[in-house]
């Protein structure tokens, strides 16, 4: 029998729950928008007027390197090329971590098409999925590099369209009860 004192029980708490959370994965969020984007790399455009909007959902499990994503999107302007998620502090444009998706022929094998005019596109990222961005410092494959990015907020989506072949619509993924805190605040 075991018996567990003082400072003990609270280190053996918050190991369990640190387990816990760990086999639940961690949940992140992105609401896109125009007013967002910044342009390609080295050719800042500036934000877009865009009625474009969208939402990306995503669930990272690292023990099974694996991301389940969910990205839905409407009222863009033209048709949709492809959709990343890049790696890029806020209001500053990186390279290109994973494919959403994409109707140019790109991204690795298994990349989904994107619904040219709107809709939802629902997939897996795995270490096969990622692609860099090698000059930034993410090898291809590298797993690990992608959850870096989303934990540290420095991963965003971006949606590229036919008119804003840089991206039309972009957003900065953070952790899930982070948003919620920030709603919170804002309605005190």
């Amino acid at each position: 029998m075991y018996r567990i004192h003082g400072n003990k029980l609270v280190l053996a708490a918050a190991a369990f729950m640190l387990s816990a959370f760990s086999a639940h994965g961690q949940d992140f969020h992105a609401k896109f928008s125009g007013f967002n984007e910044v342009g390609a790399l080295n050719a800042e455009t500036g934000a877009i007027l865009s009625n474009g909007q969208g939402t990306l959902d995503l669930k990272l499990n690292r023990q099974l390197q694996s991301l389940q994503y969910t990205l839905t999107y409407s009222q863009l302007s033209a048709p949709v090329t492809q959709a990343h998620i890049h790696f890029g502090k806020i209001h500053v444009p990186g390279g290109v971590i994973v494919f959403l998706c994409s109707n140019l022929g790109t991204g690795p094998a298994g990349t989904p098409g994107c619904p040219a005019s709107g809709g939802t596109v629902t997939g897996m990222l795995t270490p096969a999925s990622v692609v860099g961005p090698a000059a930034q410092g993410i090898a291809i494959g590298n797993f690990d590099g992608l959850a870096r990015a989303l934990v540290s907020d420095t991963g965003y989506g971006n949606i590229h369209t036919t008119a804003f072949l840089a991206g039309e619509i972009r957003g900065e993924i953070r952790r899930r009860d982070r948003d919620e805190d920030k709603d919170k605040d804002k309605d005190h």
